[in-house]
């Protein structure tokens, strides 16, 4: 297997101590020569596996300076490191460059460097070729050379030396976050059908919340208006109610995959923040504590519209609504911003997170322009109270 450009910047912080030579001025008078090697030196815990998951420690490196004939020149140094000990190449009828190591993209000028043990976990993933956890090997030889260059000589290489590593499972691409629905008597329609999102409405992701790169789970969240009238979360709009929670024996408890479950049903109507948790498949369930403004209408503003406004539609037509969505063609390099119709005394932006389907953000009153990054047809969902957006590409 070959790993394609991979560079991986150095941990920042290693807290290497500076100095201004590798070794003392020799002879007065030196003869600059160029040499063909120098002596990068074997690891302390060379025979030791190295658990990549239990330390944050680095590895530390240590060289000599090449013998340019007892001149101590200024010198750039770079570590590579590779799964086995031919460092090798290729180029391709491009002019593309293919190599089976990676090269730390941090220049040194001194004998000393490191490898951050989270960058060498995750290029281990890309050269080893690892898309499951099982495929993880319980220990990995690490072989690593060091290069030096001056400005008046060629770049020349270190011996190579080896160490051994346990390295831990990451996903080469992390997973699309999970996302759940709410249906029931106070969203949308009130229909509880599958209809996205008149009938069935997703949750929002936040940029506050961190989402598993391997199972996709975290914390998904809305806030809204709720009647006592009931609704329930379901897993998909499509699986036939497979996936779903409900109440229990009263408000608060909840049961996961039980079609007898009943309705939730809030204490009174209003306003409320649910956060459900995607891994425990837990939902907690409080009275909203902020502003809240009832719109009449909100709008898309962008440069596809001369920052005019472009109607979103009401998701709630059952009770008060704070949802919004549209569906419409954006390019790349479009700006975009959520605004109240009609006005600017409310608008809001922010920045993008990327998912494998489109973005999402926490919008932000008065924030920067959302910028599109690719062509596409999005599904565009916005929540007034939370700011929270969410863009689908069909």
């Amino acid at each position: 297997m070959k790993l394609t450009n991979i560079l991986t910047p150095m941990l920042v912080g290693l807290g290497l101590v500076a100095v201004t030579s590798c070794s003392d001025d020799n002879d007065s008078n030196p003869t600059l020569h160029q040499p063909t090697s120098f002596t990068l030196n074997t690891p302390a815990t060379s025979d030791l596996a190295i658990d990549l998951a239990e330390t944050t420690d680095s590895v530390v490196l240590t060289w000599s300076q090449p013998d340019y004939g007892g001149m101590p020149l200024p010198t750039t140094y770079y570590i590579q490191y590779a799964v086995d000990e031919a460092f090798s190449s290729e180029i391709d009828a491009d002019g593309n460059v293919t190599n089976n190591f990676v090269q730390e993209d941090e220049p040194l000028t001194v004998c000393r460097g490191a490898i951050a043990v989270e960058d060498l976990n995750r290029n281990l993933m890309h050269m080893l070729d690892i898309t499951k956890e099982e495929q993880v090997p319980a220990e990995q030889t690490v072989y690593v050379r060091v290069t030096a260059q001056t400005y008046s000589t060629d770049v020349i290489y270190s011996n190579v030396v080896k160490f051994k590593v346990s390295p831990y499972f990451r996903a080469l691409v992390a997973a699309d976050p999970v996302i759940w629905y709410l249906t029931g008597s106070c969203i949308g329609d009130g229909s509880w059908n599958s209809v996205v999102p008149t009938g069935c409405l997703p949750l929002y992701l936040s940029q506050e919340n961190t989402y598993d790169e391997v199972s996709g789970t975290g914390e998904i969240t809305w806030a809204g208006y709720l009647m006592t009238n009931g609704f329930k979360f379901r897993g998909s709009p499509d699986d036939n109610w497979a996936v779903q929670i409900g109440q229990g024996g009263s408000f608060g408890e909840f049961v996961l995959n039980d079609g007898g479950s009943g309705n939730i049903t809030v204490p009174a109507d209003g306003c409320y923040r649910i956060v459900l948790d995607t891994k425990t498949n837990t939902p907690v369930i409080t009275e909203y504590d902020g502003t809240v403004r009832v719109f009449d209408g909100i709008a898309l503003s962008g440069s596809f519209n001369g920052w005019g406004d472009t109607e979103m539609t009401p998701v709630t037509t059952a009770c008060e609504n704070h949802d919004w969505y549209l569906t419409l063609d954006l390019t790349a390099g479009a700006e975009v911003k959520f605004k109240q119709s009609g006005s600017w005394d409310f608008n809001w932006g922010g920045q993008f997170t990327k998912l494998s389907y489109g973005y999402y953000g926490n919008g932000v009153g008065n924030g920067p322009n959302l910028y599109i990054a690719e062509d596409g047809t999005y599904d565009i969902f916005f929540n007034d109270l939370t700011g929270l957006f969410r863009f689908v590409r069909k």
